[in-house]
């Protein structure tokens, strides 16, 4: 049991290795284009004509941008500015 190119081990040392080659962004990518294919093709009901309802409805009407995502170093960054440049209230003389 175990033996052969389909040991445990093998497959994870493959995957240790494909995932260092490629990263994590591009196999992530890769992954959210082959449910999209696979998504298409479930939404055609195995019919080949023409694109779907869905389909014609997302060429009709773009989705809006994305919010930009801010790094987490950045906003620590600001945090700190901000505490650091912040106006300190006067008290009123007695």
């Amino acid at each position: 049991m175990g033996e052969g190119l389909f040991s445990p081990w093998h497959i994870a040392i493959i995957a240790f290795v494909v995932f260092m080659v490629f990263g994590p962004k591009k196999i992530a990518d890769r992954f959210t284009d082959i449910s999209q294919g696979v998504q298409r093709l479930m939404d055609d009901d195995g019919e080949g004509s023409g694109p779907s309802a869905a389909t014609a409805a997302s060429d009709a009407a773009p989705p809006p941008p994305a919010p930009k995502k801010v790094k987490l170093s950045r906003r620590i960054g600001q945090r700190l500015y901000r505490l650091t440049h912040r106006k300190k209230k006067r008290r009123a003389p007695l």
